[in-house]
């Protein structure tokens, strides 16, 4: 499986490290100067009206988001709170962000947005930024 391959190529020493390592100072430079320009006050964060916690990890796929998320979802809703859950909408056609419905199609909002409002019952939103 392709997956497993990366994975395998990913945690072991190999050419692929040396070959990759101009990238990563590049990263690092990059984070830096962004870093830089925030804390000088040049760049500055908005401010949201309402608490936010992103659920994410540096690793793609197979990791436990989206469970954490419905779980997450469904702790602050027995709380008396009202979260709503914004997806990047991974494989949706939609690049306008759009409301997620229980009944949307996955192609035009990812299959993992349609999971979330499934299971959530929570209000969704995906789209590509």
């Amino acid at each position: 499986m392709l997956a497993s391959w990366f994975e395998h190529q990913w945690t072991r020493y190999s050419a692929w490290q040396i070959l990759l390592q101009p990238l990563a100072w590049l990263f690092k430079v990059i984070t830096a100067v962004r870093r830089w320009l925030y804390r000088a006050g040049i760049w500055r964060a908005r401010r949201l009206p309402v608490p936010v916690v992103i659920v994410g990890n540096i690793t793609v796929g197979g990791t436990g988001k989206t469970p954490l998320t419905i779980w997450l979802a469904q702790q602050l809703r027995e709380r008396g709170m009202q979260p709503g859950i914004v997806s990047r909408g991974y494989g949706g056609a939609g690049a306008v962000p759009r409301a997620v419905h229980v009944d949307s199609e996955a192609a035009s909002v990812g299959d993992e947005a349609l999971l979330l409002a499934q299971r959530s019952a929570c209000p969704v939103w995906a789209g590509a930024d």
